[in-house]
């Protein structure tokens, strides 16, 4: 049965200084596409994929995500990204990962719930104000990494590497935490939740 909504396919394409602001993205499908120095706020996506694509120097923001789009296998790097809540973006077979590459990357309101990224590389990027809930984070890298005021809840950050990161808010409570990494003295920050004082 032939779907009543007809994409359109953008493949191979490459997209420089697009400025789109309140704009509704639907219908779309970008495969292997590049988006330079773009920019995407308050945007919204319905029924749009974008698959094996890669961001350089883009700015997104808000980006509202009512109906069937999804994410797979992107690059995002040198990017400000805020307020994302990647769940919604996830592809509905879920085999494949959202992100493929976050590098040198700014996020500030990004949610990151029940979602899976073992041995993922956060490594170098800037988080301010986000979250990761009920995640697999396995063997995941945070070195290097300033989580300003960003909270792990219910997560799994066994092997995690968090030496040298700074600034984040673990629930020691609820996330697994065996065979993690961190350095001193910010892993003393782990104890807040136990309101010990320490001299």
């Amino acid at each position: 049965r032939r779907s009543k909504y007809v994409k359109k396919e953008y493949e191979d394409k490459e997209f420089k200084n697009l400025k789109l602001k309140n704009e509704t993205l639907e219908n779309l499908s970008f495969i292997n596409c590049s988006f330079v120095n773009c920019t995407f706020e308050d945007c919204k996506l319905i029924r749009t994929s974008f698959s094996d694509c890669s961001f350089y120097k883009c700015v997104i923001s808000n980006i509202k995500t009512p109906g069937n789009s999804h994410i797979e296998d992107t690059e995002i790097t040198e990017c400000q990204l805020t307020g994302i809540y990647w769940n919604e973006l996830l592809p509905d077979f879920k085999f494949a990962d959202p992100i493929s590459r976050l590098e040198n990357c700014y996020l500030k309101y990004n949610t990151f719930s029940d979602m899976a990224f073992k041995k993922f590389s956060f490594s170098g990027n800037t988080f301010s104000n986000s979250m990761f809930a009920k995640c697999q984070l396995t063997e995941c890298l945070f070195n290097q990494c300033k989580l300003e005021e960003t909270e792990f809840l219910e997560s799994n950050l066994q092997k995690a590497d968090f030496r040298n990161a700074t600034e984040y808010k673990i629930d020691i409570m609820t996330c697994n935490l065996k065979g993690a990494r961190f350095s001193f003295p910010e892993a003393i920050n782990l104890l807040n939740v136990l309101k010990v004082k320490i001299d």
